[in-house]
């Protein structure tokens, strides 16, 4: 019951914290704030990503699939600005990879 109770609460003020940001004015956001709001996104998906590309069990390795998986990812973003596109080509390239289709 504790634990629900808890999960209810972090809702809670989770939801009524984003909210009240929402319903701010923009005129209360400098410039600068709204610039440094629009790299939260790529700061969350970097710390979504970044251990899975360097920790293994809990030790600091380097898997060059990965990486460059990610690299392909980027590229592909830039040029297609489609996230699902650029997240699928990278993962067919893991994928195609991992099978021997495409020699390491």
């Amino acid at each position: 019951m504790k634990i629900l109770l808890l999960y209810l609460g972090m809702a809670a003020v989770t939801y009524l914290t984003r909210r009240a940001f929402l319903r701010l004015p923009s005129r209360l956001l400098s410039p600068r704030l709204k610039n440094g709001l629009t790299f939260i996104p790529v700061g969350i998906f970097a710390a979504l990503i970044f251990p899975s590309l360097f920790v293994q069990n809990g030790q600091l390795v380097f898997q060059p699939l990965f990486l460059v998986a990610g690299v392909v990812c980027l590229v592909a973003m830039a040029i297609s600005r489609n996230v699902f596109v650029s997240f699928g080509v990278s993962l067919a390239l893991v994928v195609l990879v991992s099978i021997g289709v495409i020699p390491v």
